[in-house]
């Protein structure tokens, strides 16, 4: 017979067994975002006005994790600090955080290792790092992990990733991540990491041989979330050379002729899931959060912070808690402001996060920046594309452009003038410091210093940064770099990570890219590009070819697959599934499928001579295909205007159609009227300029215009009605 307290001892191990646990690794072993992490750990820095790590746990929470170590080697006691004031950390939260202290941690491996010594994980994991942002449902990546581990001990790892949006793709010159999976299984067979300047990789034979059918995707982002049993950290310890999660132990375990453990990869259907590795993901996390591609984790619904923010048009979410914003300040689509923070007059904020108790002068423009709690931007500032510290001081006239980072307590001004890409601290940090010397750019020390009270001021600083300044100017040096992950990546990739940085001053190598960019036609909206590095795959024994290089007929291929999706019926997701698909083997920019799109949109309706029934099929056919240009990830709604505009011209045919079908678009939601306001003004802009007479869009820009302008005046009118409609019920009884 069984011993009496069997079954108790069963029914508690699978009590235990029920309880999600997840390690979070809160250092990221690089200095990316110096200066800005002097002071502060990555897994701090606000995002969207929350601490990541709140996201994080945010995302944990949501999934069902029941108890959370959080590994930290640096910034303990920020690191517990902000733990402690987390709403995470409240008794009924439903979420336990235990901390992990150690000094001695230096890579992902090393904190493995100390997590195999302290014997604190017993049974299967969740693993991320902590400056993850993620909507994916764990708990079903964990009952996958599960089930596969009842038929066989081997699997170790379940990979968590998504398809890349376009936002995610990588731009021309940037290295590129290669994942090969079994078609039926999803077992990862194959893990490759191509620098920029190679056109090939390769799959071994006995790969080949033992999975006939198999995935080769480069199409896929890494959303940092693992599902790993207790024997990945022991396989660090037996392993030393092990420093890196993927480009180390994953290939490393896959390429091992002596481990029989297998890792999965899950390629998530639905939820979002992305890393803060950089400046640039810092940015494109920023906008999908505020854009709700993050959904349910948004501002306005139970923000990480406690703060209630509400949602207003255009996706703009101002705080409720005493924000102050003059009746002349503009605050323009997919921005963000944070409590106790004042807007004065004339200032404009487009696309920008601004924190709690900042102060932006008057006449002051930001764009597509992130400015941290208590700063004060004086007058007549211009900050673009920019990341400013906590406590920052901006003075009256000063300009910062884009890829700039200011550190904590930085006085700039007045009328500073950074160059793109400057980074500034308030002080200078010691030689020694390792979180400056090996920085991923290769700052390597101070250019100059200004504003330290036992110096004078630096006359040929003073254009730079200003004559009041409390600032270190640094220097970057393209060579230089020194940590673990630059050994990876290429130089190319990392200056390509940088926010703001269009990749316009990277030289690229490929002719592929190079006839692409010389063939393309240039935009008077040109918005930035993007697109997969063209990539051919061989093996170490002769076989087929898998070309993935970029298709020189991809119109003609665009054309086809839209006539399929309106002749087959086709539903939205699966035309844009295709249209995806289509783009990463052709390695075109998402311009050129979005032009594709538009003359989809315009050429399936043929002008019939009676207006009624144009419109009524313009209507009707823009209603249900329109939808195709937001699918795609397209976001600049101006240029949209501009393709539909050339392509009448181009079609003369189409040219009467134009107004109707700028009216369809404005009813289905594809633009908005600042869309065409700010389409038309950049046509005046244009007429003042001179055009070729050449130009299709000389004999036609007066007729469009017109017919726009019709359609501005009757959106004026029933704007007026709706104003006149409010008044007539706040005076009713």
């Amino acid at each position: 017979m069984p011993p009496k307290n069997a079954g108790k001892e069963q029914g508690s191990a699978e009590e235990e067994e029920e309880i999600l646990k997840a390690v979070v690794l809160a250092d990221s072993f690089n200095s990316r975002f110096g200066p800005l992490t002097v002071d502060l750990p990555r897994c701090l820095l606000p995002v969207c006005n929350a601490p990541l790590l709140d996201w994080t746990f945010e995302a944990l929470a949501t999934a069902g994790v029941q108890e959370v170590f959080v590994f930290c080697g640096s910034h303990v006691s920020l690191i517990k600090e902000a733990i402690n004031a987390s709403r995470w950390s409240r008794p009924n939260s439903g979420l336990k955080i235990v901390p992990i202290f150690s000094g001695e941690a230096r890579s992902v491996g090393d904190a493995m290792r100390e997590l195999d010594t302290k014997q604190i994980i017993s049974s299967d994991f969740v693993l991320v790092t902590g400056d993850v942002v993620s909507s994916v449902r764990i708990d079903e990546v964990v009952k996958e992990h599960k089930e596969r581990r009842k038929l066989s001990k081997d699997p170790i790892m379940t990979m968590v990733m998504r398809e890349v949006g376009p936002r995610d793709r990588p731009r021309p010159g940037s290295d590129a991540t290669i994942v090969t999976v079994d078609a039926e299984t999803s077992q990862c067979v194959h893990y490759d990491y191509i620098r920029h300047g190679k056109d090939s990789f390769q799959i071994p034979a006995e790969v080949l041989k033992s999975h006939p059918d198999l995935d080769v995707r480069i199409d896929l982002l890494d959303c940092s979330i693992d599902i790993c049993t207790p024997d990945v950290p022991a396989l660090f310890t037996e392993n030393f050379d092990y420093q890196e999660l993927r480009t180390d132990f994953v290939k490393g375990v896959l390429t091992s002729d002596l481990l029989t453990k297998t890792i999965f990869c899950h390629i998530a259907g639905k939820g979002y899931g992305a890393r803060v590795k950089n400046t640039r993901a810092y940015g494109d996390v920023s906008k999908d959060i505020i854009c709700r591609r993050t959904f349910p984790l948004v501002p306005d619904d139970n923000h990480p912070s406690g703060d209630a923010y509400e949602l207003r048009n255009g996706l703009i979410y101002v705080a409720k808690q005493d924000v102050l914003l003059s009746r002349t300040c503009k605050i323009e689509r997919h921005s963000m402001i944070g409590p106790k923070t004042e807007v004065r007059d004339e200032a404009r904020i487009n696309a920008s996060v601004i924190g709690r108790s900042c102060d932006i002068g008057r006449r002051s423009v930001i764009t597509d920046s992130y400015i941290w709690d208590n700063t004060r931007i004086g007058s007549n500032c211009l900050v673009q594309e920019s990341i400013i510290g906590s406590g920052v001081t901006i003075l009256d006239g000063s300009r910062i452009v884009r890829g700039c980072l200011i550190g904590k307590g930085v006085v700039l001004g007045p009328e500073a003038n950074l160059r793109p890409f400057s980074r500034v601290t308030r002080s200078k940090p010691s030689q020694e410091d390792e979180r400056w010397s090996d920085d991923e750019d290769g700052e390597t020390g101070p250019e100059k210093s200004v504003g330290e009270p036992e110096q004078a001021i630096d006359d040929t600083l003073v254009p730079i940064l200003g004559s009041k300044s409390r600032a270190y100017l640094w220097t970057e040096e393209e060579d230089g770099d020194s940590d673990e992950e630059n050994e990876v990546e290429t130089p190319q990739s990392l200056r390509l990570g940088r926010l703001g940085d269009k990749g316009s001053d990277v030289e690229i190598v490929e002719s592929a890219a190079s006839e692409m960019e010389s063939d393309e036609e240039s935009s008077d909206f040109g918005s930035p590009r993007s697109a997969a590095s063209g990539t051919s795959v061989t093996t170490s024994e002769p076989i087929a070819a898998l070309s993935l290089d970029s298709s020189s007929d991809f119109a003609s291929e665009c054309k086809q697959s839209l006539e399929r999706a309106y002749e087959e019926g086709h539903t939205i997701d699966n035309a844009t599934i295709e249209l995806k698909t289509l783009r990463m083997a052709s390695n075109v920019p998402l311009k050129q499928v979005a032009e594709s799109i538009v003359q989809f949109l315009v050429s399936k309706v043929t002008p019939s001579g009676d207006a009624a029934s144009d419109r009524k099929a313009i209507n009707q056919h823009n209603e249900r295909w329109s939808p195709l240009l937001s699918s795609i990830g397209w976001d600049d709604p101006p240029e949209a205007i501009f393709m539909l505009q050339r392509y009448c011209a181009r079609n003369p045919s189409y040219q009467k159609s134009f107004g109707q079908i700028l009216a369809a678009w404005y009813n289905q939601d594809v633009i908005e009227f600042d869309d065409i306001k700010t389409w038309y003004s950049r046509m005046l802009q244009m007429k003042k300029t001179g055009l070729d007479s050449s130009d299709p869009l000389a004999s036609t820009i007066d007729d469009s215009m017109q017919q726009a302008v019709k359609l501005i005046q009757h959106i004026h009118e029933l704007e007026q009605e709706d104003e006149s409609d409010e008044e007539e019920e706040d005076d009713g009884p």
